[in-house]
């Protein structure tokens, strides 16, 4: 197991410390609402990419970011499959990449991508969890980014 570098956003809560280990302990509008405002891409939705979705992105999420997460990272076509942002209407958004994605409701299974969350290390050593999307399909015949890291490979 290796980690993957992307970019990620922040969700409702903070970090704590316990018993010398970090611990997310979410806030009540994170606990009502069961869910992160995070979304942490690693392809061609990460800052710097000249992409509609990309721009999207960028448009209504604030960078938080880089992170990691564990993970093994394939070359699928022009695409991998993580980074972190902070959504600004979390439901409206997540419903626009999961279209992007061609997962969820009204796509036939198994889609390409599903939509997860997953816990993620940020550049300064704490962990928050974020959406992300998972790549669902073989990668028997698709070749491994080494490093973790999309833009270098």
């Amino acid at each position: 197991m290796m980690s993957v570098h992307a970019h990620i956003t922040a969700s409702a809560g903070r970090i704590q410390s316990h018993g010398g280990s970090l611990r997310f302990a979410p806030d009540a509008r994170y606990r009502q609402a069961m869910t992160s405002d995070l979304l942490f891409v690693y392809g061609t939705l990460m800052r710097g990419f000249d992409h509609p979705m990309a721009r999207l992105l960028a448009a209504n999420a604030d960078f938080i970011s880089e992170a990691s997460c564990r993970g093994r990272l394939y070359l699928v076509k022009h695409y991998p499959g993580l980074v972190l942002f902070r959504l600004r209407e979390v439901d409206a958004m997540l419903r626009e990449f999961d279209m992007y994605e061609a997962c969820g409701e009204g796509f036939p299974e198994p889609t390409e991508y599903v939509r997860r969350q997953l816990a993620v290390t940020l550049a300064d050593g704490s962990m928050r969890d974020a959406w992300t999307y998972l790549y669902n399909w073989s990668v028997d015949d698709l070749p491994r980014i080494a490093s973790g890291r999309f833009l270098e490979h």
